[in-house]
């Protein structure tokens, strides 16, 4: 993570300005047990520190196809049903 912390303006974007503002968003979706929230504040913060990841130099790749085929599979699941019955989180 030092690259990371060296190198990523993403993760300096992220850190200051996405995670205070999803830190309250996600610890009220858990007090009102409100999944459809929490899963897809859960999904979008895996999905932006795998982009940190990308963005680090040299990116780092820590996602296999395993990996991608179980995010396409809740995706998909969940437009299906159209309302989130699964999550994912990369960490």
């Amino acid at each position: 993570m030092r690259d990371t912390v060296e190198t990523s303006p993403l993760l300096q974007y992220r850190a200051q300005t996405v995670v205070p503002g999803r830190i309250l968003k996600m610890e009220e979706a858990i007090k009102n047990r409100d999944f459809e929230s929490f899963a897809r504040l859960t999904c979008a913060d895996s999905n932006q520190f795998h982009a940190v990841c990308l963005d680090t130099s040299p990116p780092i790749f820590y996602m296999n196809d395993t990996s991608h085929r179980i995010i396409s599979l809740v995706e998909k699941w969940n437009h299906s049903e159209g309302t989130p019955q699964g999550t994912y989180s990369s960490v």
